[in-house]
């Protein structure tokens, strides 16, 4: 070939779009490139996308406010090959690993036998969170747990409940402390509850009144659970000048015949007064039970995350309270009947009837309330809850409900000015959720299914093929 045929040759239509696609095939892989490694690049909460219903593998806003406050390093111990974790607590902590506090680890037991005798008495899959010389971990059994209680097998994932837990208690310098009074036969905690306040890291102890020479220092909040014989003047006036002072309680009522004057005035000097009788519900109730009440949830700090769940409470024998005119004295309902609520008087542990009758009181009553009182320069915080059976095991694992997370987010409100705040995060249902369809329903898709779709296609089709053999 001629040197002026090559150089031809090079200048042809041909070459010229040949060029040209190479090229642009060499700008597309470098912009290819360049993406991936932006997108390698991008935190995990960006890069991936949680479909799942319960946002299962996704940290929420609690979580993302204590990270966000953190400022020592911490390390996450999975006690298993990354392999062999499972894929939900992998992905739960991809999120956590986007802090650059955080740093988390994949450790195999079965290689590594100094793990494996320092945590024996862990099983596969476990977690250990820690930082600098504090540690806590966590068992795989409460990350990942099955209830039959409702009838049927429900899965669930506490994974950010409780690695989140574990991350404020090792950073935290104090712990929040709660002492429950005794010594007026109160009621004992349930399993649910005490696995609550244990994984809110809240330190719990006895209180006797009687004995203890006064309220501790210490003491971040005072748990008043059903008690079934009154208090003495004294005891009262003790509780309402530790309120006084700045202190913060949980009152939960109970129903009792015994007279309880003394009982009631700590709600009476904050706003609330315990009316006698068991509330009943004209419609917001459960099936055919009026005394199982469905309360309506009010806007409050401690109740908007609630309602965001769209989880109803229910309130089984509940005591209605009235808002009075004490002084100082702010009150804000949590949970309140309806307006054609009514009383029932209890005699001899039993009610006339169910249907409401003369002489019953009807009104909207607070069946929880938050009641805030200002001395001098404390502000004395009380939540009066009128149903023990609120947090009782017999009710919150019978039903699908939000109880337990009600008590957890009161909780949590009472501590957060204390320095020794928590935080409340529920497990989250791993159970796809099914669809239930009714007899008549079944028969209607089953029609359209099978009858209409196909007459509808057939009908179009003739229509179609008349207009053609007319052309």
């Amino acid at each position: 070939m001629k040197k002026t045929d090559f150089k031809g040759a090079f200048g042809t239509k041909n070459t010229r779009y040949g060029s040209y696609s190479a090229l642009m095939i060499a700008i597309v892989i470098a912009v290819v490139i360049v993406v991936n490694l932006f997108a390698n690049a991008l935190p995990s909460s960006i890069k991936t996308v949680d479909l799942s219903a319960n946002k299962v593998y996704s940290i929420g806003s609690d979580t993302e406010k204590v990270l966000g406050k953190l400022d020592k390093d911490i390390t996450i111990t999975v006690l298993a090959s990354k392999a062999d974790a499972e894929d939900a607590l992998k992905q739960l902590l991809d999120n956590y690993a986007d802090n650059k506090h955080i740093t988390v680890k994949y450790e195999d037991p079965s290689v590594n036998v100094s793990l494996s005798n320092k945590y024996s008495n862990l099983s596969q899959g476990s977690v250990v969170v820690t930082c600098g010389d504090r540690e806590q971990t966590i068992d795989s059994s409460s990350l990942f747990t099955t209830d039959y209680s409702s009838g049927s097998y429900t899965s669930s994932f506490d994974g950010e409940g409780q690695i989140t837990s574990a991350i404020q208690y090792v950073t935290s310098k104090n712990l929040p402390k709660m002492y429950t009074v005794t010594g007026h036969g109160e009621a004992s905690l349930s399993s649910s509850v005490s696995s609550l306040i244990n994984k809110q890291n809240i330190k719990t102890e006895d209180l006797n009144l009687m004995t203890s020479g006064g309220i501790p220092d210490d003491c971040d909040i005072l748990f008043i659970y059903a008690p079934t014989s009154d208090y003495t003047a004294d005891e009262a006036k003790e509780i309402i000048n530790y309120l006084d002072g700045g202190g913060t309680a949980i009152v939960m009522a109970y129903y009792t015949d015994k007279d309880m004057p003394n009982f009631k005035s700590v709600l009476d000097s904050y706003g609330l007064t315990l009316n006698d009788g068991i509330v009943l519900e004209s419609a917001n109730h459960y099936y055919q039970y009026p005394m199982y009440v469905i309360p309506a949830i009010s806007s409050s700090d401690i109740t908007d995350d609630l309602a965001s769940k769209n989880l109803n409470i229910l309130m089984p024998n509940s005591l209605g309270m009235t808002e009075n005119s004490a002084e100082n004295v702010k009150v804000t309902p949590l949970l309140q009947t309806s307006s054609d609520a009514y009383l029932k008087k209890v005699t001899d542990g039993q009610i006339t009837t169910t249907e409401k009758e003369d002489g019953d009181t009807v009104g909207q009553f607070d069946i929880a309330a938050l009641s805030e009182k200002t001395s001098g320069d404390n502000t004395g915080k009380l939540i009066a809850i009128g149903s023990s059976s609120l947090i009782d095991d017999s009710v919150t694992q019978s039903f699908t409900l939000g109880n337990i997370d009600f008590f957890g987010d009161c909780l949590t409100y009472l501590t957060k000015d204390s320095g020794a705040s928590t935080v409340s995060i529920s497990s989250k249902s791993m159970t796809p959720a099914s669809i239930t369809v009714s007899a008549l329903q079944s028969v209607i898709w089953a029609a359209v299914a099978v009858v209409i779709i196909p007459v509808a296609i057939i009908v179009i089709g003739l229509v179609i093929w008349l207009r053609r053999r007319k052309k």
